[in-house]
């Protein structure tokens, strides 16, 4: 699938370099369902999107930020299926038969890799395709990152990380039957109740009564805090190679 990386119809926007830079994983994102008509013919599959950032810093948008390029497949590791393809050649050897009965695809989220790019062009119009991927030779150090990472579920949807996509792809979303039914169990927006209005202001008699029974009354100890089981796990994801 080709990535157009037009800002709009009117808008300006260099596309990145075609070659092979070093980028990091940054979105995930479950399309649903999708349509797609090829040579007159109307098919029907469960489609993924990838985001990736460009990270070399030679490789910059106008603005010195990073370029955004993603990729759409369709979710599925068949033997025949290009994302099988694509995180195989990424990840330097084939996937195990206990993977492929199950593999999390979350696991992808903020690794580094090296994306090969290459350049379209459709009228007055230049794309930048993503032709591949591959992991970063040994020894090679993968640059930091500035941007956060996306992850949205269909199955499991956060309407928050929802509302924060692309409009363009937030409506591809909602053409999927998976989100109709999805969005049946959608929380509706709560209104946040104005602040309790602040109590009268105690008179100056009552202030030197209470700065008294202060001066007098012992302070109690400080209580120990209390340890959570687990606590200090509980921020870590599970390590699920890739």
């Amino acid at each position: 699938m080709s990535l157009t990386v037009s800002e709009g119809a009117t808008g300006t926007y260099t596309p990145p370099e075609a070659g092979t830079f070093t980028a990091r994983c940054i979105g995930l994102i479950d399309l649903g369902t999708q349509a797609s008509t090829f040579e007159g013919e109307t098919k029907h599959a469960h489609k993924l999107l990838v985001q990736f950032e460009l990270t070399d810093p030679d490789n910059r948008r106008d603005d010195g930020s990073a370029h955004i390029v993603s990729k759409r497949f369709t979710a599925s590791l068949h033997p025949k299926a290009a994302l099988r393809g694509f995180l195989e050649a990424w990840r330097g050897r084939p996937f195990t038969p206990q993977e492929l009965a199950g593999f999390h695809l979350k696991a992808l989220l903020g690794l580094p890799c090296l994306l090969s790019l290459v350049h379209a062009t459709k009228g007055d119009r230049t794309y930048c395709n993503i032709a591949g991927a591959m992991k970063l030779p040994k020894g090679m150090p993968a640059p930091a990152g500035e941007l956060e990472l996306t992850h949205f579920d269909l199955s499991a949807p956060d309407w928050v990380q929802f509302e924060l996509l692309p409009e363009r792809i937030r409506a591809q979303i909602e053409q999927a039957p998976e989100f109709a039914q999805a969005a049946a169990g959608r929380p509706q927006r709560v209104n946040i109740p104005p602040p309790a209005a602040p109590a009268p202001a105690a008179s100056p008699a009552a202030r030197g009564m209470r700065a008294m029974a202060q001066a007098v009354a012992p302070a109690a100890p400080a209580a120990a805090p209390v340890a959570t089981p687990g606590a200090a796990l509980a921020d870590m994801d599970d390590d699920i190679p890739f």
